[in-house]
Parts: structure tokens; sequence; C-alpha cells
């Protein structure tokens, strides 16, 4: 699996505004959360294949995959589960109610993308259920005035191929952009089994967004994206605790839609919008092609954000206010008609948010955040958020957060999902956490350091059951409080126009609470150590880049004794450059695992080794 440094957080080296702090835009250096940035020139510069790629090293991001190329891939943040990690793409909530409430990153192809923002933390104020862990904004291209074509083909290793392209067209009124891409790898035999098929991956994505002024204060826009994704996977044999080689299949397709429009008033300093978004998920198994089960779901959203903004002197005041309303649906379908697993439900909620935002010159800046969710399943909640930065003298800054979150309970929890043996507890009431983070960071003209400690309280987790007697699964809140605390450090170096050198190191203490008060374990898949170290070099006509990235040890379970058992940790090392031939073209390679690491993210499951990838690149026009 490809690697590559991010050491982008709070101490940047040039400033960044990002959305998901604050709702609406704000540079980081004046918001207090811990929030990283992976830009567009870091997206180029390794042209990895997957999205998940570049969220491996982000500080407290652990990164799990059950296997090679378009393998399920799950990410947690700061301890927090998979499916506590909220991510949006285009605005548009990408969590799949059918899919365990996990948004389903191995779908999410890198090509195309023009930005990622990481927010860590609780932050269920501003985003609402399952933002616990933090949020992950996704953001593709965007129409700009101008007319340009871009794409690219690339081939190499494990019958790897990629074939993308996609244009823009536009005035200072508006404009289209539209991209397709395809991927397809033949991939390697996942299961511990030897001798069996490999194990390959099909994806094809479409984007296409459209922004119209009709007038210079006001804004409408569509944007629609298509997936579907193929892959083809193992069976797991409890016995042995390892897979084994099976023709098994499952397509993910999502069809996702939104649509807004915004009015600025008096100069800018009152601001409405109003959307409306639909995601619409389809996840489909098969055994040798014979249909298995299936599970669709759907998130409906409507949405009114008003801004209004004064400026006193040095100070200035942001204040937000919004509703919304949003409807999720969960459908299962299994080949056997009696399966309990078999499902139609819905739930909805309506949300009330007010966001304050203080800033004096740029020295100092402090927001508070209020949710109230009015739920149809569960009762009603109030979450919180604040957070402040504060410029210090000699180049020293420091920031703070704290934050409240709250995750309903997936419908695979309430009622169970496939294979049979997995029952559902409709008793379970939601997740609820309390987190605090704190840094200092410092930065010169060519250097930039930054150090931030956190902690996060959990009650009521839903923690996984076994009754031996029957052989049945199932979930539970547990009691007690599970607690996730660490360090985030991070530097960048920048000595001249040319080179970049960064690094970053987490420490992660994440213990998990059974069911009965006061027993504590420590949690699965997630390093307690982790660290990298990468250079990029662009110059000329060349671009180079290489980072080294080191996973600690980690706990997982063996399935066959439901023991635990520890992960060896490991080093993998990314090597990447292009040469451009002109203005529009060049010619790109790559090595993922340069090193040839064996290592395993989840129990039973191999993972890809050295590979080699060469490809060509356009980017035409403005």
């Amino acid at each position: 699996m490809p690697l590559f440094l991010l050491a982008l957080a709070a101490a940047t080296a040039t400033p960044s505004i990002v959305v998901t702090a604050a709702r609406t835009p704000v540079a980081i250096d004046l918001s207090g959360a811990s929030i990283s940035v992976i830009d567009g020139t870091t997206l180029t510069a390794f042209d990895l294949p997957l999205a998940a790629d570049y969220l491996r090293l982000v500080p407290s991001v652990a990164v799990a995959s059950t296997g090679p190329l378009g393998a399920q891939t799950q990410v947690r943040i700061r301890g927090a589960e998979a499916n506590q990690t909220l991510t949006f793409i285009d605005g548009i909530k990408a969590n799949d109610p059918a899919s365990g409430g996990e948004f389903r990153w191995e779908t999410l192809l890198a090509g195309g993308l023009d930005k990622v923002e990481v927010l860590r933390g609780p932050q269920s104020a501003l985003w609402g259920s399952e933002a616990i862990g933090g949020v992950v904004n996704v953001i593709t291209r965007t129409p700009n005035a101008g007319t340009a074509l871009f794409g690219k083909a690339e081939a190499g290793s494990f019958g790897t191929s990629t074939l993308a392209g996609g244009g823009n067209l536009g005035t200072d009124q508006g404009g289209v952009t539209a991209q397709a891409a395809y991927l397809s790898s033949t991939g390697i035999d996942n299961s511990a089994v030897q001798g069996g098929d490999n194990d390959g991956f099909h994806n094809f994505t479409a984007t296409g967004k459209g922004v119209y002024h009709p007038s210079p204060n006001s804004e409408v826009g569509l944007i629609a994206r298509y997936v579907s994704a193929t892959t083809n996977f193992d069976d797991f044999d409890y016995s042995i605790g390892q897979s084994a080689d099976a023709p098994l299949s499952s397509n993910a397709e999502a069809f996702a839609l939104r649509g807004y429009a915004r009015l600025d008033l008096y100069d800018g300093r009152w601001s409405q919008q109003v959307e409306a978004v639909l995601n619409d998920t389809r996840n489909t198994n098969y055994d040798d092609r014979a249909f298995l089960n299936q599970s669709d779901g759907s998130i409906g959203k409507l949405a009114y954000q008003t801004t209004g903004s004064l400026q006193s002197g040095d100070f200035s005041h942001v204040m937000t206010g919004a509703v919304e309303y949003e409807r999720q649906t969960f459908t299962s379908t299994d080949v056997d008609p009696l399966a309990l697993s078999n499902q139609d439900r819905s739930r909805d909620q309506t949300s009330l948010i007010a966001d304050y935002r203080l800033t004096y010159a740029q020295i100092f800046s402090a927001s508070g955040s209020v949710r109230h969710d009015i739920n149809s399943q569960y009762a009603n909640t109030t979450t919180f958020r604040a957070s402040a930065a504060l410029a210090l003298a000699q180049g020293f800054r420091a920031h703070a957060s704290f934050g409240e979150g709250v995750s309903d309970p997936s419908f695979f929890d309430l009622y169970g999902f496939f294979p049979a043996f997995f029952v559902g507890n409709p008793d379970l009431i939601p997740e609820t956490s309390q987190g605090w983070d704190a840094g200092i960071g410092w930065k010169s003209q060519a250097f930039a350091v930054d150090v931030t400690w956190f902690r996060t309280n959990l009650t009521n987790e839903i923690v996984s059951t076994y009754d031996f007697a029957t052989g049945l699964a199932g979930v539970a809140n547990a009691s007690g409080t599970s607690e996730r605390r660490g360090l985030e450090l991070t530097a960048t170096l920048n000595p001249t126009d040319w080179l970049e050198i960064a690094g970053t190191y987490a420490y992660l203490d994440a213990t998990e609470q059974q069911l009965a008060k006061g027993l504590a374990s420590r949690e699965l898949r997630r390093p307690k150590n982790s660290g990298s170290l990468s250079a990029q070099v662009a110059k000329g006509a060349w671009t180079a880049s290489v980072a080294a990235a080191f996973v600690g040890e980690r706990y997982d379970t063996d399935f066959a004794t439901f023991t635990r058992i520890t992960l060896p940790a490991y080093t993998l090392v990314t090597l990447a450059g292009s040469y451009r031939i002109n203005d529009a073209i060049a010619l790109t390679a790559r090595i993922e695992n340069a090193g040839d690491a064996r290592y395993h993210d989840v129990v039973g499951y191999r993972t890809r080794g050295f590979g080699a990838f060469a490809g060509v690149r356009l980017n035409w026009g403005k």
C-alpha cells in the first residue's frame, strides 16, 4: 500500500483556508482546531491511486485495509471507530447507512481531487452524528474561468492500469467541470491459503460540477457524482483464523447529487444559502457471480444557513445559524427470504445549529458552537464546541479546542447484517464523547513546528458480544468510559523554494471499555506509535518525492481462538517523480513499498509488496 508523509497541520508553512473548522471559510492560523490539509500540489506530486493512501500518515489517523488495492479500508481518527469518522465529498455526506455507517474509503479514487481537510476531535456541534473522531472533507476540481483539458494514463505492477480524463469550460459568470476515471487491477491472492486466484479491483468514477452566477452577489450550483466499484475477495475460515480462497465479490454503487443557491447582501456581510442533497448507495455481494445479499441506503438532506459578519475596528464578529432536515433509509435483502437480516428501515432528524466566531486583528480568535438534534428514534441531544487561537511573540502560536460528539447506532448495529449469525440489538442508545486538545506551535520563514496534546472520553460505546452457547454475535452498549489520549507532532522545513522536508510523530493510548464497568483493553488496529519523514523537490521540469513511514505494533483478534495477537510494526517507503516534456504533458513514475515490506493491517489478509508504475499526465489550458 503506497504511503507518503503529510505534515501540514495547524503549523503550516503557507496560509490555508478551510471550511470544516467553522462551517464558513476560516484561515487555519485563526482556528483553534487541530486540522491537516492535503493540497493539490501534494496530490499531484505523489499521484497515488486512492484517497485513503494520503490519509495513512495524517497524525493520529489509522488506516486498515483487508488486503490489496480495493479491499475494505477503514479510517480511524484519534482512536475512534471507523463509523465515528464523518466524511464529506463536495459538501455531500458520504457515510453509507448500508455499510454500517462507514464511508467505503476503498472506493474513492484520488485522481481529480483538489483538496482534503482532516479535522480531528469531536465535532458534532458543527456537523452532527458520527463526528466523534473527526471530519474528513474531500473537495474535487471546481469550475473556473477558462478552458482546460486534463487526464492521465498509467500502468504497472499487479496488472494495474488507470485511464482518466476531464475538462473545464467557463467564464467569469460560471462554468462546468466534468471528469471520469477507470482503474483496474488484477491484484494479488490475499488469502492465507497459497495457490488461490488473484483478487482484483475495478472502479469507475464520474463527477460533474456546474456553477452559475445570475448576479455578482449570487451563485447557484449543481454537483453530481457516480461510483461503481467491484472488489474480489476471499472468505474467512474461523476455524483457523485466516482468510481462505473463495470466488466472492462485492459491488459498491453510489449516486450523489447536491444543488445549492447562495445570495450575498450588504457587500458580502450577510449571506444565506439553501441546499438539497441526496446520496444513494447499493452494496451487492456475490458468490461466483451468484447473488448472496444486498444492502441499500440513502441520505437525503434539506438545509438553510445564514451568516452575518460585523467589523468594529480590529474586531471581527461572524455569526452563523442553520437548520437541517436529514432522512436516512436502509434496506437489506438476503438470498434467503426468511433471514432475520432482511430489513426495511428509516429515521429522520431535524437540527438547529448556531456558531459564533470573534477575531481580533490577526492576533486572537475564539469560537463557540451549539447544536440541538431532534431525532425520530432517540432522545433529543445538544452538543457544544469551543476553540481559540492566540498569536504569541517571536512566531509562537497557542491553540486549544473542546468538543462533544454523538454517534447514533448504525442500522447494522440495530437490526443485524449478513451473515445470519450476527444479530442486531434494537435497544442500543447513541454513543457520546467529550474531548479537548491544546497545543503550541512556532513558525519562521522556512520552518514550522507544532505539538498538540489531546484527550477524549467515550461513553455508551457500542462493543461486540458473543454467545458461545448459541454461536451468535451481537453488540451492546458498554458501561464505564473508553479513553483516548495522545500527542501529535508535526514539522516542515523549506530551506529553498524548490525543497520541502517534513516529519510527523503521533502517540496514541486508546482503550476500549468492555461490558463490565472497570474492564478495559487496548483498541484494535490502532498503533500506539507512528511517524514519518519525507522530502519533495520541484526544480525546473523535474519533480521528485520520497517518504518513509513507520506504523508501530497494533493489536488484532485471532478469530480462531478469540484471543488478541500483536501485529508487527512496519516501515513503508514510497518514491515518486515526474518530468515535464512541455507545458501540457509530463511523464510520471512511482514505486510503492520500495523496501518490499511484508505486513498485515488485519489478521489473515495479505497486502501488496514492491510495485512500480509509470504513466503520462495531461494538463492543458487553465
